[in-house]
């Protein structure tokens, strides 16, 4: 486990200049690569060699969105869930909630392991942190798994999800705490810690990968808390991470030109891209939503 897991170079898969790429997902049986520009509402899909085949506009923001085992998506925009097609294309409002204060939206979310969307929403005032992380029911039932949180952001489970993981890039941190087939989420404590977590994904060996927001890199994590392994990402605000490919071995990286100076794109001109790097280590498909 201590081997380092990437075996290749950084490179481009698919640069759009997104102002903030998020919620990677692959497509397995079309072999296609899913994420979204949170910031323009665009749901773009590429194909295996990276070239675009679609960008469908939904209402911005298009915080995150799942597969769903019917077809289509569920996905989250400001204060609301919705169900698409397979092309992207709204079908019907499925959930809402109310945000403590106007100037907040839903931010990462991600299916668990029996079917439940979960998505967390985001509070950048200064006053005590009102962000929670929500778990929407295939009937569009709603409920508040845990409040409290600044920048509710990477979502995981174990193999077998009796842990989940959630990162408040707020605090800097990734917790963790039991859960189960009831969607109860127990008590958190702290995973890891002292750097800007965002996007969260776990291997095959039980590792968790995390994106760096600020810090250019995405860090490798063993399910002890030990740092194995540090990719360094030729963009400073890096987003969102997911396994694809044929075998699941090409590790996605997402990256953002938001809050990007203009020396730091004159460095830096592909922030806004979706990377690639080979691995030795393997993923696993996205969970679907009703699955």
């Amino acid at each position: 486990m201590h081997t380092d897991a990437a075996t290749g170079p950084v490179t481009v898969f698919c640069d759009e200049q997104a102002v903030l790429v998020e919620s990677i997902v692959w497509d397995p049986e079309h072999e296609r690569l899913r994420w979204t520009d949170i910031t323009l509402g665009l749901l773009t899909t590429a194909r295996a060699d990276g070239t675009v085949e679609s960008s469908v506009a939904l209402p911005p923001p298009l915080a995150s969105f799942q597969p769903r085992a019917t077809g289509g998506f569920v996905a989250a925009l400001g204060d609301t869930v919705v169900l698409t097609d397979a092309r992207g294309t709204v079908e019907r409002e499925l959930a809402r909630v109310r945000h403590a204060t106007p100037d907040m939206r839903f931010n990462e979310g991600k299916c668990d392991p029996f079917g439940r969307f979960l998505v967390g929403s985001m509070d950048l005032t200064d006053r005590d942190p009102a962000g929670a992380l929500y778990s929407v029911a295939p009937d569009g039932a709603v409920r508040v798994l845990r409040g409290g949180f600044g920048v509710t952001n990477g979502i995981e489970w174990s193999e077998d999800g009796s842990v989940m993981y959630v990162t408040d890039t707020s605090t800097q941190a990734i917790y963790r705490g039991s859960y189960g087939p009831d969607g109860e989420l127990g008590d958190l404590e702290p995973f890891v810690s002292g750097a800007a977590h965002d996007g969260l994904v776990r291997d095959d060996e039980g590792c968790l990968w995390t994106a760096v927001y600020g810090g250019g890199r995405v860090e490798r994590w063993s399910p002890d808390g030990e740092h194995l392994e540090t990719v360094e990402v030729p963009a400073p605000n890096v987003t969102s991470v997911a396994f694809g490919g044929p075998d699941l071995s090409t590790l996605f990286i997402g990256t953002a030109r938001e809050n990007a100076t203009e020396e730091q794109l004159e460095r830096a001109p592909h922030s806004g891209a979706v990377f690639a790097v080979r691995t030795r280590v393997h993923g696993s498909p996205a969970s679907a939503f009703g699955g």
